[in-house]
C-alpha cells in the first residue's frame, strides 16, 4: 500500500529517522522500554515524533512489514518510506484526527501540568485498551508537572500498566526529578538543520532567502522558534536596535541616556536588546576572519562598513560586560543603571 502524504509538521522528523528507526525495531523485537523520555530544544518536533511513533505501532497497513537497516534506507533512497506508517487505515486516521482513544495526550493546562490531570491518566490506564495494539500516553513539556503531579506519574513508572507506552517530551533532563529520568529511556533529538528550516521558512511563509537564512541561523535549530521570530516581526525589532547601537558612537549623551531607558523599561525588550548586542559584536568580530561564519547574513553589507571601527580586544570585552549587565539584572538589579553604563561603553565615551 503506497505512504499516504502526512501532515506537515512531520516533514523535520525525516532529520530523527535513525531513531525512530531503532524504537520502532525494538519495539517489533519486544524489547522497548515502558517509558521514553524525549528531550531537545523547543520545535525540533519531540510531540510530532512521538506521534509519529504511535503511528508506526498501531498501523495495520504495514503489518508485517520488515524495517531494513538505516544505512540501507539511505542507499537505496527510500529511508523516509520504511519508518513510516501507511497514513490510510483506520488506526492511522484515528491518531492523525486526535480522536484515537489509545493516544492519550497530556499538556500543560496554563503553565502547569496538575495531579489532577495524572490521576485521571491513571484512571483511565487501569482500563485495558480499547483497540490499539499498543496504547500510547504522550505528556508534552513534563517538565511542567508540579511536584504533586510528578509524585502521582512516578508510581505508573514504576508499575506500568500492560501494552502502554509512556513518552515524556522536556527541554532537558535536569528540568525533571531524577526519579522519573531513572525509569525512562532517554533520546535526544537534535537541532533541525539550518537550511531545512530556511527551506521552510521561503516556502511555507513567504520569508526571502536572506532572511530565512539569517532566521533560520537565529533559531539554533528550533522551525517553532524561527517561525515565532518571522511571525512576531522580529527582524524589524532587531535592526531597529542596531541602528541605534551604531548610532551610538556618534549620539549624544542625550541620546545614549534615552536608548539605556526605552529598553530597560520592558524586561522582555531588554533581553532581546542584549540578545541582539551579543551577536551584532560577535558577528563584528567573525567578520574578520569568516566572512560567511556571521549570523546575521542579510546584514552583511552592514557588517562590512563597520567591522573595522573596533578592534576585537575592544568588542570582546563589551560582549563580556553585557553578559555582566544580563546576569546583574537577572539578579534584580538596577535595570536601567546597568543599560546606562553599557550604552556609555558601547557608544566609547
Amino acid at each position: 500500500m503506497p505512504a499516504h502524504k502526512l501532515p506537515f509538521e512531520f516533514n523535520s522528523l525525516k532529520y530523527h529517522r535513525k531513531i525512530l528507526f531503532y524504537l520502532t525495531r525494538a519495539f517489533a523485537e519486544n524489547t522497548l522500554s515502558h517509558a521514553l523520555l524525549f528531550t531537545g530544544l523547543q520545535g525540533v518536533g519531540k510531540q510530532a515524533a512521538a506521534q509519529l511513533f504511535s503511528m508506526i505501532c498501531n498501523c495495520t497497513g504495514r503489518a508485517g512489514s520488515v524495517l531494513p537497516e538505516p544505512e540501507a534506507d539511505e542507499q537505496s533512497g527510500d529511508a523516509e518510506n520504511n519508518i513510516r506508517p501507511c497514513g490510510q487505515c483506520r488506526s492511522c486516521q484515528k491518531i492523525l484526527n486526535s480522536s484515537h482513544p489509545d493516544i492519550l495526550l497530556i499538556r500543560p493546562t496554563g503553565s502547569i501540568i496538575k495531579i489532577d490531570q495524572i490521576r485521571g491518566l491513571i484512571q483511565k490506564l487501569s482500563l485495558k485498551p480499547y483497540e490499539a495494539v499498543n496504547r500510547f500516553v504522550i505528556i508534552t513539556d513534563a517538565d511542567s508537572m508540579n511536584p504533586e503531579a510528578g509524585n502521582a506519574l512516578l508510581k505508573v513508572l514504576e508499575e506500568p500498566p500492560d501494552h502502554t507506552t509512556i513518552v515524556l517530551t522536556a527541554g532537558q533532563v535536569s528540568d525533571l526529578l531524577p526519579t522519573i529520568v531513572s525509569r525512562c529511556m532517554h533520546i535526544r533529538l537534535s537541532p533541525l538543520p539550518e537550511e531545512y528550516i530556511a527551506h521552510v521558512l521561503e516556502e511555507e511563509h513567504g520569508v526571502v532567502p536572506d532572511e530565512a537564512a539569517s532566521l533560520a541561523r537565529m533559531a539554533s535549530g528550533s522551525l517553532v522558534k524561527a517561525v515565532s521570530m518571522k511571525t512576531s516581526r522580529w527582524l524589524d525589532r532587531r535592526n531597529h536596535f542596531i541602528h541605534d547601537l551604531i548610532a551610538l558612537r556618534s549620539g549624544s549623551i542625550r541620546f545614549v541616556m534615552v536608548f539605556a531607558e526605552r529598553v530597560s523599561q520592558d524586561k522582555e525588550v531588554l533581553a532581546e536588546c542584549l540578545e541582539v548586542c551579543i551577536t551584532w559584536l560577535r558577528d563584528l568580530i567573525v567578520y574578520r576572519y569568516a566572512p560567511d561564519r556571521i549570523m546575521y547574513t542579510d546584514l552583511e553589507e552592514t557588517i562590512r562598513g563597520e567591522y573595522q571601527k573596533s578592534d576585537s580586544k575592544t568588542l570582546l570585552s563589551l560582549i563580556d560586560l553585557i553578559y555582566k549587565v544580563r546576569k546583574k539584572i537577572e539578579s534584580n538589579g538596577n535595570a536601567r543603571l546597568s543599560m546606562e553604563i553599557l550604552a556609555m561603553k558601547m557608544a566609547g565615551r
